[in-house]
């Protein structure tokens, strides 16, 4: 029998889990949309004219291997492990306004957050994520067929000229190939739209952190707070373009996980007196090299984004023995997991997941 949703925090006892399914990512498709949400890691002539960025097979499967390695680590932690369907064939989507092609249902955070008893389907960024989730809904059914409630936020249309670029002016970006967006068409009188995903945000029982960087995020604040009058949404001021579980981890009460002690100022200030943890620097020859594809859709930080397994219980890269020495020396238990190719594909640990049930409540940990 299902167990309705129940998750309000990013470390209480973790019961069930839905792990992204990586299977036929042999590609990014990179449209303007694509383009601006990873403007400082794919340049313009990355795919020497064509939208479709290649994927070597033999790296997806090393990914597949590494994702398998996840679902059985958190099995035998005794979590309940559901998987999207895969994707046997990637096909062309589209809308009066576009078309791209759509994108496995590998990074299941950002499309979705779970608010309580509440699943919420987030307004997607990128024009091939549109339908990503309809990937995820035989499990969203059963969901609410146990008692979920369940909601999204309005569909954006990611018609020419939606998205708000405003955070990368004045930075050294060449915004010309995404501000043009010549493969779409413009809706007349439309502007930036509410435009947000749930990686925006960090969830420490009614207390929501939320990272505001543009328009478009300023407008999914505004529609979540009026939604959800009984959480307390804290706006963080563009501390990312957008997702930031690589940069402020809540590991459980008192502990925290921060990119650098930079960001603590951005934070409630009732999190300044919790213990901060400062992960090791990771230079950028502890990766695989992705030179020639011309690309690396995440940062040398993206290893600090941890699942936690419960408040004693972190799941950590296995190619990061730095980071798992400073959390163990916290008092952290962890679980190792072998993840290669993090920066190809976009996502760590906390990226792959969706915890749909934990044990936690709505508690003012902020109070």
């Amino acid at each position: 029998m299902s167990l309705p949703v129940n998750s309000f925090d990013e470390w209480t006892r973790l019961r069930e889990v839905i792990v992204g399914e990586p299977h036929g990512y042999t590609s990014h498709d990179i449209d303007a949309s694509f383009r601006l949400f990873y403007l400082d890691n794919v340049t313009p002539t990355a795919a020497e004219g064509s939208r479709e960025l290649a994927i070597p097979p033999a790296l997806v499967d090393e990914l597949e291997e590494d994702v398998e390695g996840l679902c059985a680590a958190l099995t035998e932690a005794g979590v309940r492990v559901l998987r999207p369907a895969p994707v046997t064939e990637r096909t062309m989507i589209g809308s009066p306004w576009w078309s791209a092609r759509e994108t496995p249902p590998l990074n299941v955070r950002d499309q979705t957050i779970i608010l309580g008893g509440t699943i919420l389907e987030t307004a997607p960024h990128i024009r091939g994520r549109v339908f990503e989730n309809d990937y995820l809904k035989p499990h969203f059914y059963r969901y609410l067929q146990a008692g979920s409630g369940w909601m999204s936020m309005p569909r954006p249309a990611l018609a020419r000229r939606s998205l708000d670029p405003s955070f990368f002016h004045g930075q050294p970006f060449d915004l010309s190939a995404v501000t043009g967006d010549t493969d779409t068409r413009e809706l007349p009188g439309l502007g930036h739209e509410l435009i947000f995903d749930g990686a925006q945000c960090m969830r420490l029982g009614r207390d929501i952190l939320v990272n505001v960087a543009n328009a478009n995020h300023e407008l999914g604040l505004t529609w979540l707070r009026r939604t959800f009058p009984e959480l307390r949404f804290h706006r963080l001021d563009a501390i990312a373009d957008s997702h930031i579980d690589s940069i402020v981890v809540p590991l459980r009460p008192g502990l925290l996980m921060l990119r650098s002690m930079h960001y603590l100022e951005a934070l409630p200030e009732p999190l300044h007196s919790w213990d901060i943890v400062i992960p090791p620097e990771q230079d950028e020859d502890a990766f695989p090299d992705y030179s020639s594809f011309g690309f690396n859709l995440a940062s040398r930080y993206i290893d600090i984004n941890v699942l936690s397994v419960d408040e004693d219980t972190v799941v950590v890269n296995s190619l990061c023995p730095d980071l798992m020495r400073t959390l163990e020396k916290k008092g952290l238990t962890v679980i190792p997991v072998q993840h290669r190719h993090r920066r190809l594909f976009g996502g760590g640990f906390h990226c792959f997941t969706l915890d749909t049930v934990r044990d936690g409540s709505c508690e003012d940990y902020l109070a």
